[in-house]
């Protein structure tokens, strides 16, 4: 059977989880199962891991990349909507939300629900109404669900007040970083990590007055940040703190993400709300221990195998981080419970369940 993955989030992701996760999908669907990709136009920095699937794939230099994904968006559509209309295959799986496909499919359809992060915060998204309209929309219409953690799932009961039976629960498995590591200069001998966008939920400037109170007493320790640099506001927040030249922010590729994972004292995940935490595997699977903000999904994905505190405290993030980095025992532990439970996340069963769902559908 075939199943076609349209264009959505390979036309305005260049990294992040959801683009991840329907790479490693691809990747790990069973022999019987086939899929289509649409002529795309993108930056994606996965999608050359699909190899011939993803020939077809070609970026422009002109503009900004804001334009240009505005152009990526608009072509790929059009491609996506001719094949959707045409058919050749038995079961869609749209990779976001827009709804553009609904009259035109012949298929039946299912969709991955990843988050309700633009319900919960819609004031720090500016297109957060528009989302909103078109996932309820594509969600509810869909033949099948798929919710990435319980937690998840449960917010589509409450929220979109979704049967439970039309949600199948199917974990993200531990996505493989490079094998080769690529040093990121200029972190010091020692480090705590944070990983991905600064959005406020993500409550990163409590984690760094949670950093200023650790680095107090011991400032050779260092907070880097592998995402897009400080901004004015944040470095202002920073000098505030005395902390501006003990914390660092810049973009790195998967090379140099695996290098930090492998190299951290401890990687922090401070979220108030994911839908499933792709990082915490990430971490895992480098070998670092890992402390996180006891909410979301967060107790359901890591258990016992992470070090837990009240996000919205920064003492509290100080002292959990405190005590992995200043005891052996302690991280030698979580890294023990990590790789135990690291075993529950795998790609090969997150696409053999996907491909039961699609069998169903066929």
């Amino acid at each position: 059977m075939k199943i076609f993955y349209d264009h959505q989030v390979f036309s305005w992701q260049k990294a992040g989880g959801v683009s991840r996760y329907f790479i490693e999908l691809m990747s790990n669907l069973p022999d019987d199962i086939d899929y289509m990709l649409p002529p795309m136009l993108s930056e994606n920095a996965y999608l050359p891991a699909l190899g011939g699937k993803a020939s077809s794939v070609k970026s422009w230099t002109m503009a900004n990349y804001r334009v240009r994904k505005k152009l990526y968006e608009a072509v790929n559509q059009c491609r996506s909507s001719r094949i959707i209309a045409k058919g050749g295959f038995d079961v869609l799986h749209p990779t976001y939300y827009s709804t553009y496909f609904l009259r035109r499919r012949k298929s039946p359809y299912v969709i991955t629900v990843h988050d309700f992060i633009h319900e919960k915060y819609p004031q720090y998204f500016s297109d957060a109404s528009r989302v909103i309209r078109c996932k309820k929309e594509a969600v509810t219409n869909a033949d099948r669900i798929i919710a990435i953690s319980e937690h998840t799932k449960s917010d589509l009961v409450d929220i979109y007040g979704i049967p439970a039976n039309r949600v199948d629960v199917i974990y993200h498995g531990a996505s493989s970083l490079s094998a080769v590591k690529e040093p990121v200069e200029g972190v010091g001998e020692r480090f705590v990590l944070f990983v991905g966008d600064r959005t406020k939920y993500k409550n990163f400037l409590n984690l760094a007055e949670g950093f200023m109170l650790l680095s107090t007493a011991d400032p050779e320790l260092r907070l880097v940040c592998a995402g897009q640099p400080f901004s004015e506001t944040e470095l202002k927040y920073l000098r505030g703190l005395g902390i501006a030249d003990k914390a660092m922010a810049r973009f790195v590729s998967d090379r140099q993400l695996a290098w930090l994972y492998a190299n951290t004292a401890c990687f922090v995940f401070p979220s108030s709300y994911e839908g499933f935490g792709l990082p915490i595997l990430e971490a895992w699977s480098a070998g670092a221990p890992v402390a996180l903000s006891k909410a979301s999904c967060f107790p359901e994905i890591a258990g016992d195998a992470a070090a837990w505190f009240d996000a919205d405290d920064p003492s509290a993030i100080a002292s959990a981080i405190g005590d992995v980095i200043y005891s052996d025992e302690e991280t030698a532990r979580l890294k023990r419970l990590a790789s135990k439970r690291l075993k529950m996340f795998d790609w090969g069963k997150t696409a053999a369940l996907t491909a039961d769902i699609y069998r169903s559908m066929a």
